[in-house]
């Protein structure tokens, strides 16, 4: 056998022969993890994140630090209002409050923060957030960029360590895979939502599965898979978004009995066995049910929900165009707009599954190659499991009872680009280690590719948003990709797909330098100001400013709300007549009126109510930022409105509002209760608009 010297004796003289490329990374795989720990150091001391609540500026203007903008790199996107509008100012609005489970400043009775989009809590079920992790020792500021650094770094991290897998350790490969996951545009543009943390998570339990069989025999490293997985599952489970959840659930499944199939023989089980996995489903299920037992009243309230909770889905209806959606994305981070949906929308993960396919049906012939190919056997046939639920559908009653009821086409589409792109990613490894095909061939399979794209799309709806010269350009780069590819050609092949990743993923978000964009505002100050004065008193938001207030600490009636408050709407409406209205997931816009109370709905995720001063009274709402002159009201005496801040630049200002001994009655008259919709202002409404059968509602 090979002695140690000997062995060390030959890397020696191989990295000798190494060129530059090689030996940058090689470097950069042996130091990965210390790499990554450098990166999350700097974007936390320099306080970076890539969130887009730089589109506050464009609703509060006026700044007390004298800045127009944080952004550094890139630009805020309006569209990511579920994002800067919702998400973002739920963690803010957290540690604001010492990170309360049921945060009291939303609403009447305060809502559970851990359903609402997994905000950081005081919890153990924050066990499963390790993103999260950093606002429970840093300021609200560098927590924030500690989501953002180690959410992405891990996530790279992860995926080349899958795409290890997928390769059999082709290096080059594996760091191509692991930036084509991450910046992603499905992962990009949904970053903070449901499709990062899912693939997030995802990821982890593919990685942690595949070690504790490939490596069972390495006590300590089974051990620590084991911890990955309880972290993983609880994370992917609190997720809450069944939409892509249960597809998801069902891959994860399915790579799990492919590795318990492929290794069951090679594996002696043992007692380390036994209690690393009943301890972790003990766990697990310790922390799942105290969930539940915490959070059951939001968990019922949220699932009987008009949208999304009764939505049923039993798939069927792709169409062939609308695989290939992923192909508009290295226009969508450049453009002003898309016809055919939003740009969160369309987005999707690169693959090349239209050729991937085929060459994998003709050599999984021979039984030699699906022995030692058997992770991309798992993939395959993963995906045409998943691509015969949205091309057929299921009769509604197996929907319901495999749950695939949660999830419409739409949204399994997500699932399957992305088990689409580890196939590219296991296939690009594969044909890198075969023999290069005649050229004759490699001609005919790269203008079949290029012609079948350029037919489909130009006789799609993708055709509302490219024009010819798009479609050529795209087509022609995918033909000359795949000609690579079989042409072993890697280094251009590599950089090729590199430019893609970069050009439809790297854009997607800004960079940006800390949060001045809610918390340097003068507006906001004297919020806060005014709310330590005098503390707890219940605040309105008018024109779109609801999720504004309590990022800065502020009981707010009107916020966006995962489920219902039933106490907030008893005195507004208490013969529940509007209820179809509010009994959803919903941005709520409200003002004040001397008219009727009445509300509007303006989309499956947003309504607006105008409430009448009597039941304002009962609420025990004392303070109103508006854009109006509310001290028009006071001649009628049934309110009276004091301005205490404002008008500043943006006519932002603070009403106090009290109410006369002998009020009584409505008065119909007065100043317009509703007005017209500020143009500059983001309508959360609009940015998610369902304009085509691509619409977020479906």
């Amino acid at each position: 056998m090979e002695t140690r010297l000997q062995q060390r004796s030959r890397e020696r003289v191989r990295e000798k022969k190494e060129g530059p490329l090689t030996k940058v990374v090689n470097f950069i795989v042996r130091f990965r993890y210390i790499i990554g720990l450098i990166f999350l150091i700097l974007i936390v001391a320099f306080n970076l994140n890539g969130s887009s609540i730089g589109e506050w500026d464009n609703t509060v203007s006026q700044r007390d630090d004298g800045k127009k903008s944080d952004v550094i790199f890139g630009q805020s996107r309006a569209i990511r209002s579920d994002e800067w509008m919702v998400q973002t100012p739920f963690y803010l609005s957290q540690a604001e409050d010492n990170f309360p489970v049921l945060n009291k400043n939303y609403g009447i009775s305060g809502q559970n923060m851990i359903i609402a989009y997994n905000s950081p809590v005081k919890d153990i079920t924050q066990i499963g957030k390790p993103f999260n992790w950093g606002f429970f020792f840093l300021d609200k500021d560098r927590a924030l960029s500690f989501y953002w650094g180690f959410k992405i770094i891990c996530m790279i991290l992860l995926g080349f360590e899958l795409s290890m897998i997928l390769t059999k350790k082709n290096k080059y490969v594996s760091l191509l895979g692991s930036l084509m996951i991450t910046f992603s545009p499905a992962v990009q543009w949904w970053f903070m939502q449901h499709v990062g943390d899912l693939i997030f998570f995802t990821l982890g339990l593919m990685v942690a599965f595949y070690h504790y069989f490939a490596n069972h025999d390495k006590k300590i490293l089974r051990s620590l898979m084991m911890l990955l997985v309880v972290i993983f599952g609880i994370g992917f489970v609190l997720v809450l978004y069944p939409a892509h959840q249960v597809v998801l659930a069902y891959f994860i499944l399915f790579w799990f009995i492919g590795l318990l199939i492929h290794y069951r023989k090679r594996i002696d089980w043992d007692k380390l066995d036994i209690v690393l996995i009943i301890g972790a489903l003990l766990f697990i299920g310790y922390v799942l049910f105290h969930f539940y037992q915490e959070s059951k009243d939001a968990l019922e309230a949220t699932m009987n929900t008009l949208y999304p909770g009764r939505r049923v889905s039993t798939g069927g209806g792709l169409g062939l165009w609308q695989m290939l959606l992923f192909l508009t994305n290295w226009k969508t981070p450049f453009s002003n707009g898309i016809d055919i949906a939003n740009e969160a929308e369309v987005a999707g993960f690169f693959n090349l599954y239209i050729l991937v396919v085929p060459f994998m049906l003709i050599a999984f012939m021979k039984k030699e190659l699906r022995k030692e190919n058997y992770l991309g056997l798992n993939l395959l046939i993963s995906s045409i499991l998943l691509l015969v639920f949205m091309v057929f559908g299921l009769p509604e009653s197996l929907a319901k009872l495999t749950l695939l009821s949660y999830v419409p086409t739409t949204r399994a589409i997500f699932t399957f680009d992305f088990i689409a792109l580890l196939l590219t990613i296991w296939f690009i490894g594969f044909i890198f280690e075969q023999k290069r095909l005649p050229r004759w061939l490699r001609g005919i399979i790269v203008l079949f590719s290029g012609v079948s794209i350029y037919i489909v799309v130009n006789n799609s709806a993708i055709m509302d948003y490219f024009n010819q010269l798009d479609l050529i350009l795209t087509a022609l780069v995918i033909a000359l990709i795949i000609w690579f590819i079989l042409s072993l050609k890697k280094k251009i092949a590599i950089t090729l797909m590199l430019l893609c990743t970069i050009a439809s993923g790297f854009f997607v978000n800004p960079v940006v330098h800390g949060t001045g964009a809610i918390y340097e505002k003068t507006l906001a100050k004297a919020i806060m100001k005014q709310n330590q004065e005098d503390p707890g008193q219940l605040w309105i938001a008018e024109n779109r400013l609801y999720n504004f207030l309590p990022a800065l600490g502020v009981k707010t009636y009107n916020t966006v709300r995962f489920y219902p408050d039933a106490k907030m709407w008893k005195d507004i409406d208490p013969k529940k007549e509007n209820e179809k209205i509010y009994n959803r997931y919903s941005h709520i816009d409200a003002y004040v009126t001397n008219g009727d109370t009445k509300f509007t709905l303006t989309n499956p995720d947003a309504f607006v109510v105008n409430i009448n001063f009597d039941p304002i009274k009962e609420l025990g709402v004392k303070y109103v930022v508006s854009k109006r002159s509310l001290e028009d009201y006071n001649v009628f005496n049934f309110a009276h409105f004091t301005r205490i801040y404002g008008p500043e630049k943006g006519k932002w200002q603070i009403f106090e509002v009290s109410f006369p001994e002998d009020s009584e009655g409505t008065n119909t008259e007065g100043p317009s209760a509703t007005p017209e919709p500020d143009p500059i202002l983001p309508n959360p409404a609009e940015n998610n608009s369902p304009v085509n059968p691509y619409s977020y509602y479906q």
